[in-house]
């Protein structure tokens, strides 16, 4: 077995998954300050209320990305103002 080749696989795979964490990372960030900018609340009070929003949305569709859950917030809250 070559260990040089399993090396380099294994380093790829990790920097692939650093890659994700990072991009996924600020996709998270952009929706939640998306959902700040939103709301017409004082800060704490906007925190709390997609902290709610977010576990109710998890009760009824477990096993999501956390990106999922904040976009559908967004939706919902898009599709309400209407």
């Amino acid at each position: 077995m070559n260990w040089n080749v399993v090396f380099v696989v294994l380093g790829a795979v990790v920097l692939l998954g650093l890659i994700i964490w990072v991009v996924g990372g600020n996709e998270v960030s952009r929706l939640r300050n998306q959902y700040f900018r939103s709301v017409q609340l004082p800060r704490a009070q906007a925190e709390q209320s997609l902290a709610r929003h977010l576990a109710r949305l998890q009760e009824r569709h477990p096993g999501k990305t956390e990106a999922w859950y904040l976009r559908r917030v967004l939706a919902d809250l898009e599709r309400d103002r209407r």
